[in-house]
């Protein structure tokens, strides 16, 4: 190929790049768009958003206590039916703490069952399903470790404005943990897990 047509195509492909690249950011998807996402900013395994919004609006989240009713429970005789029914009726607490440590500095996050410091206060509700607490395998987790008998909660979720009667948005997300001293503790793994969601909705919400 002659030389002289290589150095008069070099800047023409120059300017065909420069006038791609805009093209192609512009055609890529935000992920605060509308829209149905897996795997959402590799953080949140699905997140359907239905309404956008400015997370700075609002003066605080409310959030509603998660719904455990429909939660598979195993049988009465079995050693993690305890576990899981006193986890069920402590879970929002360790969700929220999640939630507002790592979103408190931006919003204010109160329990709905606590009371809302101001009545005019511009607010979202955040409402979640407990639709997995799986506390595992303790004995797997201390002889087998590499993730056996991994601890699973799995909750879905829904963001709501009450002031426009609208959800914003829906989100599923499940953690897993498997760590722990001498396998772990069923409640603290299932306490952990539900604490990782509350901060990865809280990472769901700072995008917005």
């Amino acid at each position: 190929m002659p030389r002289q047509f290589i150095r008069r195509s070099v800047p023409v492909l120059a300017a065909l790049l420069l006038i791609a690249a805009p093209l192609a950011a512009r055609n890529r998807k935000s992920p605060t768009e509308p829209g149905t996402y897996r795997d959402w900013k590799d953080e949140i395994d699905r997140v359907e958003i239905l309404q956008p919004f400015r997370l700075a609006d609002y003066d605080l989240v409310v959030v509603e206590p998660l719904d455990g009713s429909r939660t598979e429970l195993p049988d009465q005789d079995d050693n993690a039916y305890a576990p899981i029914k006193s986890v069920l009726a402590h879970a929002t607490d360790p969700y929220v703490s999640g939630l507002a440590e790592r979103i408190g500095a931006r919003i204010e996050v109160v329990e709905a069952s606590r009371g809302e410091a101001d009545s005019e206060a511009r607010k979202l509700i955040l409402r979640g399903t407990i639709d997995r607490l799986d506390p595992g395998s303790q004995a797997a987790r201390y002889w087998v470790g590499f993730g056996a008998g991994a601890a699973k909660t799995e909750i879905s979720g829904e963001l709501f404005d009450p002031a426009s009667g609208k959800v914003l948005v829906k989100f599923n997300q499940e953690r897993r943990s498997g760590v722990g001293e001498f396998g772990g503790d069923y409640e603290e793994l299932m306490d952990r897990n539900l604490a990782q969601i509350g901060g990865d909705v809280a990472f769901l919400l700072a995008a917005f």
